[in-house]
């Protein structure tokens, strides 16, 4: 595959960069999901005191040992990040990170760690926490509430929400280790829930998004509502009783 070339070619020259300790994956290639979309998600360990501007361009070099990089960017999200896109259209982000302060969730893949700095790295799984499962519950109706009155206005995008938190919400009780990627790992659900998700993205266009409300409300009540109810804000179920009414 694509990243297995641009690794054979990107890790010599980081290696060789003063500060950097340790490179190592993560992402579908560090848990073993990638297929030939599969982003590169690089992270390179630097140092204490080491500033990433000292190392940038060293870094940017060794990423374009593979390919030129058609576009790049420094971002800070969880971290500071490279993002690139190669000329053959290889997504990498590469991350940059220091010793005793990376974010510890998920399975890694150790490219390179002289010091044995990664070898008592546990994984934490990608759970919802409580605060941010109450959040969904409520959302993945709240923006069906919201779409009921502002469609008629022509803002149908509005219900691309719904699906994500429904599967957070999902996933939550089903595959809770992924439940914060939401769709990303939406296939981990039983086929049938999957089957009925994959319905209402379906209908989900201009035309077609009353009734994938319709089937989203269906879909609500024989599988969510159980989840939710007991988090639900006094009051909410009034609110949702108005939408099932009204939609499915």
């Amino acid at each position: 595959m694509r990243y297995e070339v641009a690794l054979e070619k990107i890790l010599p020259k980081m290696k060789e960069i003063q500060g950097v300790v340790a490179v190592f994956l993560k992402g579908s290639i560090a848990r073993e999901e990638n297929d030939a979309y599969s982003d590169l998600d690089l992270y390179v360990m630097l140092e204490q005191g080491i500033k990433i501007e000292e190392v940038y361009d060293d870094i940017i070099f060794s990423l374009e040992q593979y390919n030129n990089l058609l576009y790049k960017e420094l971002v800070e999200i969880i971290c500071p990040q490279i993002v690139g896109v190669y000329e053959d259209m290889l997504h990498v982000d590469c991350y940059i990170v220091h010793e005793n302060n990376y974010p510890q969730t998920d399975d890694i893949k150790v490219l390179y760690d002289p010091h044995q700095l990664l070898a008592e790295y546990v994984k934490q799984d990608l759970n919802l926490t409580v605060e941010m499962f109450k959040e969904s519950a409520i959302d993945s109706c709240w923006f069906i509430f919201q779409y009921d009155h502002i469609v008629d206005r022509g803002q149908n995008l509005w219900t691309t929400e719904m699906i994500n938190n429904a599967v957070k919400v999902l996933l939550y009780k089903h595959y809770p280790q992924k439940a914060v990627l939401g769709k990303k790992a939406a296939h981990h659900l039983p086929s049938d829930i999957y089957d009925k998700l994959n319905v209402i993205n379906d209908l989900n266009n201009s035309k077609g998004h009353r009734h994938a409300v319709s089937e989203f409300m269906k879909l609500y009540e024989r599988y969510i509502k159980e989840l939710v109810y007991d988090v639900w804000i006094e009051g909410f179920e009034k609110v949702y009783d108005y939408l099932y009414r009204k939609y499915a």
